[in-house]
């Protein structure tokens, strides 16, 4: 609640003080409304209405160097039946992003609340380390981490990147346990030219937090360290193609978490049909056991996907996965009006009852079954 008064003081004073900041504020959101009915027995839907508004300042410090703020909020009022009995409801409000970013022509530092994110996958994605955007979502939304993120990019288009992280009381990513909210977490990821594409290294280190309950094991010993290592690459050779991988260790009770293994293989391809159809595959891999080559739960899903513009206002898509080992389908198609500033989203999905990824997302639960929804996106 203190960081909520803190985001609604900071807007405001941006909007009643406007001499403050002369004309360099900007004051611009987001509002959608959606509604998902599920086509089963019994009937079930969601009806909810969100706002994004966000207000940034920018303030030139030198010829060279710049100042920018940017604060955001996210409230969300939803309204969910189930027949023939069932009403329930809730709203939240909470801060979105707040971002203090200094910034040269090659040099980037970012302190507060924001979004971290990189990695050559699209749909399935290893380094899905600090978000957790579901690539069925097409607002791409995702909460942030409290970090400071350096960056630098060379001449020859290498970048570099530090952060650390405060952790927060929930799971970030790909995450089944909490941080130790006592230590900060620490990274860094550096990123090559290679050919026609680039390679990148990336690194992370955090404490789990102990007094917490791991499959029915409770930690109640000193906090664990946890080491992840990320590599990933992307190339054009007339096809995109890339590869993501990663490699988690930590010294956990539940000696079948101990190590985790994850790589995606991709690719994507405009075919000249029509307006251009882009197709996109790939292939994921999930493995996890008490030796690194040694492994008691396992999990391969391939996912595809087709995206083709109908018009310039019309476009439509549709993604599917497949998970092997389940024998689930996972099926989802979007048709999708642009409007200026509005956007029509007309979807319907075809899935289990539960998504064995992205659980982290708040959408798993919501697109399991048979439904169809509809999203009303209005930026302003």
């Amino acid at each position: 609640m203190k960081s909520n008064r803190i985001i609604l003081l900071f807007f405001i004073l941006l909007l009643t003080q406007p001499k403050l900041f002369s004309q360099k504020v900007e004051f611009n959101g987001q509002i959608s409304a959606l509604h998902l009915s599920k086509i089963e027995n019994p009937w079930q839907s969601v009806t909810g209405i969100r706002y994004i508004p966000e207000i940034k300042w920018h303030q030139p410090i030198t010829k060279t160097w710049n100042f920018d703020l940017e604060a955001s909020v996210n409230a969300y009022s939803h309204l969910d039946i189930k027949l023939p009995d069932s009403i329930s409801g809730d709203f939240s409000f909470k801060p979105y992003r707040v971002i203090g970013k200094l910034a040269s022509e090659r040099f980037e530092l970012r302190l507060g609340l924001q979004k971290i994110s990189f990695g050559s996958a699209a749909m399935l994605r290893p380094l899905m380390w600090f978000d957790h955007m579901d690539p069925r979502d097409p607002l791409q939304l995702t909460d942030g981490v409290y970090a400071v993120l350096g960056r630098y990019f060379f001449q020859n288009n290498a970048n570099i990147w530090l952060w650390g992280i405060l952790p927060g009381k929930t799971t970030k990513g790909w995450e089944s346990v909490t941080s130790d909210r006592k230590r900060p977490e620490f990274g860094g990821r550096i990123q090559l030219p290679a050919g026609k594409g680039e390679l990148a290294l990336s690194g992370h280190f955090r404490y789990i937090g102990a007094q917490q309950s791991i499959w029915g094991t409770q930690v109640n010993q000193n906090p664990i360290p946890e080491y992840r290592m990320g590599l990933d690459g992307k190339w054009d050779i007339g096809p995109g193609v890339w590869f993501e991988g990663t490699y988690t260790y930590s010294k956990i009770p539940v000696i079948n978490m101990r190590h985790i293994r994850m790589l995606t293989l991709g690719t994507d391809y405009t075919f000249g049909l029509g307006n251009g159809l882009t197709a996109m595959a790939e292939q994921f891999f999930y493995q996890m056991g008490p030796e690194i080559f040694n492994n008691s739960t396992q999990m391969t899903f391939t996912a595809a996907s087709l995206t083709y513009p109908i018009s310039l206002t019309h476009s439509l898509s549709a993604m599917v996965f497949y998970q092997w080992s389940a024998k689930n389908w996972y099926r989802f198609i979007n048709w999708t009006i642009n409007l200026n500033k509005i956007s029509l989203h007309l979807i319907a999905f075809w899935n289990p009852d539960s998504f064995d990824l992205y659980q982290n997302t708040g959408n798993s639960n919501l697109m399991g079954g048979k439904g169809i929804q509809l999203l009303f996106v209005w930026n302003h």
